[in-house]
Formats: C-alpha cells, sequence, structure tokens
C-alpha cells in the first residue's frame, strides 16, 4: 500500500496506485490544511500486513488526498533575477533622496559648516551660485570684545571731539562685523544724542573686505563728531548686529 505525508500539517494519507500523483506530476492538495505538496517527496511503500485493523474512532480515519482541481502557480525558477531587477531602481531612487536631503542641509547649514570647514568655502560659493545664495559670514556677538575706547575733546575746536575705540573678535574665523552704538552722556548719564557706526562706517579697511573681521584680529576706528552746544559728559557703547 502507498502512504504519503502532508509536509505541513504531517496528515498521513493511503493511496491505492499512484495514479492520482502521476495525474499532477505529484503536486496535491492536503485534504487538511489545504497545503499543496509533492506527494512523491513522502512517498513510501508500507505492507498491507503491518497495516492496523481500523477502529470506529475519529481518529483512526484517514482523509484521502485531495487532487488538485486547478494547476498551481508556477514557481519562479530564478527569484533571485526578480529580486536584483527591482533593486536597482529603489537603489537609484534613494540615492536621489539622499542626494536631495543632503543638498537641503548644505543649504540651511552653510554658514555652519564654514564655521566648522573654513576651507570649504570655495565649494560653498559655488554651491550658493548655483542656488542663487550666499554663505553669510559668523555673527557671534558673544565673540567680540570691545579692548578699548575713548572720547577726547579737541583743544581748537570745542565743537567737535574725537572718538576712538578698538573692536578684537576672540573666534577662530571670521566674523561679520558688529554696528557699534555710541550714546553720549550728560553728568547725570542721560543719553543727549547717539550714532551708530557701521562696518562701512569704520576707517581702518580689514583685509580685502571691510565688513568682515578675520579670527584673532582687531579693527581700530577712529571719527571726529560735532557735539555743537551738547554737554557732553560721558559716553556709552554697544556692540550690535541690525
Amino acid at each position: 500500500m502507498l502512504v504519503t505525508r502532508c509536509s505541513n500539517c504531517h496528515t498521513i494519507f493511503r493511496l491505492t496506485d499512484d495514479a492520482q500523483l502521476r495525474l499532477h506530476k505529484g503536486e496535491v492538495r492536503c485534504g487538511q490544511c489545504q497545503q499543496v505538496f509533492d506527494g512523491y517527496s513522502t512517498l513510501i511503500v508500507v505492507p498491507e500486513n503491518c497495516m492496523q485493523p481500523a477502529a470506529a474512532t475519529a481518529m483512526d480515519i484517514v482523509p484521502s488526498v485531495a487532487p488538485l482541481s486547478a494547476p498551481i502557480d508556477q514557481f519562479d525558477a530564478h527569484p533571485q533575477l526578480s529580486t536584483a531587477k527591482n533593486f536597482w531602481p529603489w537603489l537609484v531612487v534613494n540615492m536621489l533622496l539622499l542626494m536631495m536631503l543632503f543638498g537641503q542641509l548644505v543649504y540651511v547649514y552653510r554658514t555652519e559648516l564654514f564655521v566648522a570647514l573654513p576651507a570649504a568655502r570655495p565649494i560653498l560659493n559655488k554651491y550658493c551660485d548655483l542656488l542663487q545664495c550666499e554663505v553669510d559670514m559668523p555673527r557671534h556677538l558673544q565673540l567680540f570684545s570691545l579692548e578699548s575706547s575713548d572720547l577726547r575733546a579737541i583743544p581748537y575746536d570745542s565743537a567737535v571731539v574725537e572718538f576712538s575705540a578698538i573692536i578684537r573678535n576672540h573666534a577662530a574665523f571670521p566674523q561679520a562685523l558688529p554696528a557699534l552704538l555710541l550714546t553720549l552722556t550728560d553728568a547725570d548719564e542721560q543719553p543727549l544724542a547717539s550714532r551708530i557706526f557701521t562696518a562701512d562706517d569704520y576707517q581702518a579697511p580689514v583685509a580685502d573686505n571691510q565688513s568682515v573681521l578675520m579670527a584673532g584680529s582687531e579693527i581700530h576706528i577712529q571719527r571726529f563728531l560735532g557735539i555743537r552746544q551738547l554737554d557732553v559728559v560721558g559716553y556709552k557703547l554697544e556692540l550690535f548686529y541690525p
């Protein structure tokens, strides 16, 4: 007697002959779990005298093999080829998305990149030429200091005073020059007049760009101011970015 077994639920089936298997090239569907399996792979021949008499219990009832009602889907003999074909388009798309994300990050953090990598300034400039943007110079006001300042009267002209100051950049990278607010005060430290000096108002040039102060550098400011009839006693200074 021929016996085969489902590879999924291990239910045993009796066969009178292998005609059912030959009909579908060994492919049969389990009557218990509906799994399609190869009947030949688990086919064994059992002598009749080894078979136990059937008892009147449901557990001894062996279901019959259910032949396929329709041919099963053909399996791809080379599934790895299909996987490889699908892999490359997704790889290209993901690479393009990563490049777009990288470009956006460079655009948003271009100033921070310049601070971290000053040598990358030419590359960042070319990148901004494409996007019609500019690499803004860093503006860390806390890294500037007023090293000295002075307000002196002119002996030969009481209506004019000479103002001078030194601004130092303590950063390890170039920075945009801040503006300087000068406030003239009276004896009670009340403001009488004020003047804002921008980078364009500073007399001494800084490198090739007067709006930039290089790392560890200083700029000397000297200006003559008309005070007319103001009773100027003191002054206040403040660095800021407009």
